[in-house]
């Protein structure tokens, strides 16, 4: 496991990052439409920044008042619009599927692979992994390896693993 080194990117890339806990980072006394405003000066039209975060399921009331009295699966969709809207190269996903219900994980799978550009996604959701992964790659004991089976074939060797652990356990 490499412990220092250097990392080179291309000054013009820009990565957009969604961590599990973003949605906490909110500005809450702000509405979602003043913060994506503030965000983003060079959008001048109200109603173009709205229909924005329209495509995210917050509509008429939900765009205006203050983010405090949005569900945490509302501001995870502010987030996401905040994401989207600085077009990204490449996507850092950590648990992205927290807070969502089921209809906005399909849309976030639907938008996943939509995506033209690259993305690391870090997810327990076996079911937005299956929708979306094209590898799948194992960290586990500080190593990382590559899975040649699709998700649910690692979901079964999961629990063929902890069944023998289990076993083992039960024969002490």
């Amino acid at each position: 496991m490499p412990t220092d080194g250097l990392i080179r990117r291309h000054s013009h890339v820009k990565i957009g990052v969604y961590h599990q806990h973003l949605h906490e980072e909110l500005p809450l006394e702000s509405s979602a439409l003043e913060y994506m405003m503030t965000s983003y000066p060079d959008v001048k039209e109200k109603e173009e920044m709205r229909k924005v975060i329209g495509r995210y399921g917050l509509t008429g009331r939900e765009q205006v008042c203050p983010m405090k009295q949005l569900s945490d699966g509302q501001r995870c969709r502010v987030s996401f619009a905040w994401l989207a809207w600085q077009q990204p190269h490449m996507l850092l996903l950590d648990e992205p599927t927290n807070h969502l219900d089921m209809e906005s994980i399909d849309a976030l799978a639907e938008a996943i692979n939509c995506f033209e550009g690259g993305m690391i996604l870090v997810s327990h959701d076996f079911r937005l992994v299956h929708q979306v992964a094209e590898e799948i790659w194992i960290c586990d004991n500080q190593t990382i390896t590559k899975w040649s089976g699709d998700i649910f074939s690692y979901k079964a060797d999961l629990r063929r693993r902890i069944d023998r652990g289990r076993a083992k356990l039960v024969e002490r």
